[in-house]
């Protein structure tokens, strides 16, 4: 059985993994911020609002990052499609609480828009660990050449 994105070359393994486990954390990010708007403790548009929205963000590298921990090639895609998979898992439970509380959605541009930014942020993930897989790499060759023995596990 082939996977669902094999005809694009991505490892579907190497992305809902990531964007499931990081989906644990934004989902309680985003309740609690919505909470705080709510209640009034906090402005919409207010500087605690950017914070959680600096958080949204650095999730989303997150799972870049670990996406591209797991794939084998093409990592700057798989981080992009993993961040932008927990972006819509978390955005989906974010419409239907709309759509039950009777609440008017925002415009799907808007919805498209941060998908591409949590993409964005995804391929940063992505990259820094591309570098920090090339600094391993470097390491364990200098450890090899050293002949000192390398951290057992």
């Amino acid at each position: 059985m082939t996977e669902p994105a094999a005809w694009s070359g991505l490892e579907w393994s190497a992305i809902w993994r990531p964007a499931l486990s990081t989906s644990v954390f934004l989902l309680p990010l985003g309740i609690l911020q919505q909470v705080l708007i709510d209640r009034g403790t906090i402005a919409r548009g207010g500087s605690e609002s950017l914070l959680f929205f600096a958080g949204y963000l650095f999730l989303g590298a997150v799972t870049g990052f670990g996406s591209a921990r797991l794939a084998a090639t093409k990592l700057l895609q798989h981080g992009a499609a993993a961040a932008a998979l927990a972006y819509a898992i978390v955005q989906s439970v974010g419409i239907v609480r709309h759509l039950l509380i009777g609440r008017s959605l925002l415009s799907p541009l808007s919805f498209v828009y941060l998908a591409l930014l949590m993409s964005t942020c995804g391929m940063l993930g992505a990259m820094l660990e591309r570098r920090a897989a090339k600094v391993r790499v470097a390491q364990e060759e200098l450890r090899r050449r050293s002949g000192s023995p390398g951290e057992e596990r």
